[in-house]
């Protein structure tokens, strides 16, 4: 058991160290689109499929965890990520400046970097049990 909450604390580590990475790369996705409405529209669709990938590799990982407690401990660490991906892009709409007109494109943006880099972490460190 403690191994195992060792390994959800890593990830929950893991996930927070790679936020300043994805910071630099928001903006990736969707950015050929000629007006925000567009952007928006591309970045919410783009969300949905991330969330979509994610939610399938978290199911391949909890079936693979067999116990409660395991299964109960990678929850905790899917909740605690959630919390943090609110936190960290709902909070651009508070620090919007009239210089920066950061809006809703953007948190759609973190969202969709953050869900990408939470499903990569899950098989990265499931690779293994995933790919046998």
């Amino acid at each position: 058991m403690s191994r195992w909450l060792f390994l959800v604390c890593v990830l929950a580590l893991a996930v927070s160290l790679d936020g300043a990475q994805a910071a630099s790369r928001r903006g990736t996705v969707c950015t050929d689109n000629a007006n925000t409405a567009e952007a928006e529209t591309c970045l919410g669709q783009a969300l949905k499929e991330a969330q979509a990938a994610l939610k399938k590799k978290y199911n391949s990982v909890a079936a693979l965890l067999g116990t409660k407690d395991r299964k109960e401990a990678l929850a905790h660490s899917q909740r605690t990520w959630g919390a943090y991906v609110a936190e960290t892009c709902d909070g651009i709409i508070k620090i919007e400046t009239k210089e920066s007109h950061l809006g809703r494109a953007d948190v759609l943006s973190c969202k969709t970097e953050l869900t990408i880099e939470r499903t990569s972490d899950l098989d990265r460190m499931f690779y293994v049990s995933l790919h046998d």
